[in-house]
């Protein structure tokens, strides 16, 4: 706080802009370039790996070693259950019969094992169902569940899985995750794949299909790196923000519960770039949120600051010149209750 008044005290040393647009109509804007991160080739979508393979549209899961399966016999009016352990050559053990199932789907190894059941039952009905999937498993690292540090473990694959499923599977990410570096490791080739671009674009080009043996690893954020926007003033919860890929100022007021009772809500700020020279956007929430005119939302960008006063701006440059020593120091690791609180006196 100490840091804080004293520069507010200097303030009236900085340069102070004018407002450089007011309710611009012009929703939809063209979003900023975006350089990916790591141009990486990717493995393209597969109809089948070691895990599944398609059959007539659907994807099936292929038996392996270590699976536990059931196996259903019938034979005229009753039916056997069985339980059974594919072995490490890949052999199961039905009745009197041993029959090769790995690589095959439950429907391809009930036909095979009635085909052998066939030489001692006159007409058997097998189904096949797996109980418990131990042959191929995928290994996950990093940002993930409600550890930040150190591994989940192994994740089991059940047939056709993308990388965003066995994400959840381990607890889903933690908070400081790097979701535009997630890196998997298959073989000797190691890919890097840029989830923000799949889960908020819907990128299909950026879906990862997973495949026994590989392993993923979630990266924490490099401390500078954070991808976050700023809503100060008079707004129900004011503070840093996470900043996803086409996010918008309505998005963010809707996130933030919207605005107190004293907020003068039709003259918020947009404060962008270089705090010397900022561009200052003038929206009318009111308009925005209340009414609905999507033509003056705004796309926004890194490090972006919305300021929702208490009071009427009477004259701008005052208080950005109040405003521009405290967000000087926003990144100092201060309190958002302490911003709030400095803003609102």
């Amino acid at each position: 706080m100490i840091l804080v008044m004293g520069l507010l005290v200097s303030c009236t040393s900085y340069p102070i802009p004018e407002a450089t647009a007011l309710n611009p109509e012009t929703f939809p804007q063209p979003l900023p370039p975006q350089v990916p991160l790591v141009p990486q080739e990717l493995p393209p979508p597969v109809t089948e790996n070691r895990t599944f393979v398609t059959v007539d549209g659907v994807p099936e899961y292929r038996i392996g070693p270590t699976d536990l399966l059931e196996v259903f016999i019938t034979k005229g009016a009753t039916q056997d259950k069985l339980q059974v352990l594919v072995r490490a050559n890949g052999r199961i053990v039905v009745s009197f019969a041993e029959v090769q199932v790995d690589g095959l789907t439950t429907d391809q190894a009930a036909a095979e094992i009635a085909r052998k059941l066939s030489a001692y039952i006159r007409n058997p009905q097998v189904d096949v169902q797996v109980k418990e999937h131990n042959s191929k498993k995928v290994s996950i690292l990093g940002a993930v569940g409600l550890a930040p540090r150190g591994g989940i473990g192994t994740i089991p694959l059940t047939g056709r899985t993308t990388l965003l499923e066995i994400i959840a599977k381990a607890g889903g990410l933690a908070q400081n995750a790097s979701l535009d570096r997630v890196r998997v490791t298959r073989g000797s080739q190691s890919y890097t794949v840029n989830m923000y671009r799949y889960v908020q674009e819907g990128d299909l080009s950026q879906e990862f299909i997973m495949d026994a043996g590989d392993v993923v690893f979630v990266p924490e954020r490099v401390v500078g790196e954070e991808r976050q926007v700023f809503l100060l003033g008079e707004v129900k919860k004011p503070g840093p923000v996470p900043l996803f890929p086409s996010m918008t100022l309505a998005q963010l007021i809707g996130q933030a519960g919207g605005w107190t009772e004293t907020a003068r809500f039709g003259e918020a700020r947009i404060i962008r770039g270089n705090l010397n020279n900022p561009e200052i956007i003038a929206i009318d929430l009111a308009r925005l949120v209340l009414q609905g005119d999507r033509r003056i939302d705004q796309f926004l960008r890194p490090n972006d600051v919305v300021f929702v006063p208490r009071t009427p701006i009477g004259d701008w440059n005052s208080l950005m010149a109040q405003l521009k020593p405290t967000l000087e120091v926003i990144t100092l690791s201060l309190q958002p209750a302490i911003l709030f609180e400095t803003l609102r006196d």
